[in-house]
């Protein structure tokens, strides 16, 4: 009984938070709950399926130690694309990697059909390298959605050196121009201006991020939405999908500005490995909102 109360309270906080109905106020449209929900919600999973393309990209590049070798057709039985290696002769290297047509279980636990087309100067961790992602019919899905997403527009990844605080994490500039995911009918329409900084492990699951920046996007139910993380950067480890630290200024049309904070830990909690925890912190409103 008491968890369904705590739900039901929550429900109705957030029906309570946010404008009920859209509609036209000054000229200016209002956003209902659920819209807004909505967008925040794709937002997540569309950085989410941006952040996955960047380790894959890296790991493809690096396999192929910037040599003109082709996998063979039998790799794919191991989870590895085919993946070719060209010297564009000008510095640079086109690495081209196709999943095929049918979706590949790849070691990060994401499906992935199609082809990705990486344009690089030198590896991931050397300073001044820069890559640019590109997308041919390319479709990935997490293991744990039931959902497939088509990945469009153009990722640049530029390596800018060592963080000048944390010595121990390299600094990549990262772009997204034109970006787009569609699933189910949907798009949702994404740009993407950041600083991530790469704390590297030998395990894969070991390898954290720290996130600064803007991000920019429509949601498929056209709503527009700017979010910054500038104070507190948003913090991930490549195997847990959600964040788990940092602060979220969210700009909503129509909404008061209000914040998100992933580092919330319930009371008489400790923080855990990977949570999907966080609290609304809403201009007005009389205490958090935990999600």
């Amino acid at each position: 009984m008491k968890e369904i109360l705590k739900i039901l309270s929550l429900i109705l906080a957030l029906s309570s938070l946010f404008t009920l109905n859209s509609c036209e106020e000054n000229g200016k449209e209002t956003v209902s709950s659920e819209r807004a929900i909505a967008a925040l919600m794709e937002f997540a999973e569309t950085s989410r399926q941006f952040s996955a393309t960047i380790n894959e990209s890296r790991d493809k590049v690096d396999e192929t130690s910037l040599q003109e070798t082709r996998s063979s057709q039998e790799t794919r039985a191991g989870s590895y694309p085919i993946v070719s290696c060209t010297n564009q002769g000008n510095g640079t290297w086109l690495v081209t990697c196709n999943y095929g047509e049918t979706p590949l279980l790849c070691p990060d636990g994401y499906y992935r059909r199609g082809i990705v087309h990486i344009v690089t100067n030198n590896f991931f961790h050397i300073e001044g390298t820069r890559m640019t992602i590109t997308f041919d019919n390319y479709y990935q899905k997490g293991d744990w959605l039931s959902t497939e997403y088509k990945i469009e527009g153009t990722q640049e990844v530029v390596n800018i050196g060592q963080n000048t605080q944390h010595p121990e994490r390299i600094d990549y500039n990262c772009t997204v121009r034109n970006g787009r995911i569609i699933y189910n009918n949907k798009t949702v329409r994404y740009t993407e201006t950041t600083i991530r900084s790469w704390s590297p492990s030998t395990t894969l699951c070991n390898n954290n991020w720290y996130i600064t920046g803007e991000w920019v996007g429509t949601s498929s139910d056209a709503v527009n939405y700017t979010l910054k993380a500038n104070s507190t950067p948003l913090y991930y480890r490549v195997c847990c999908h959600y964040f788990q630290d940092g602060i979220l200024n969210v700009n909503v049309n129509g909404l008061p500005q209000f914040k998100i904070n992933f580092g919330y830990v319930p009371e008489g909690q400790t923080p855990e490995a990977c949570d999907q925890n966080a609290l609304i912190d809403y201009p007005g409103y009389p205490f958090p909102i935990v999600m």
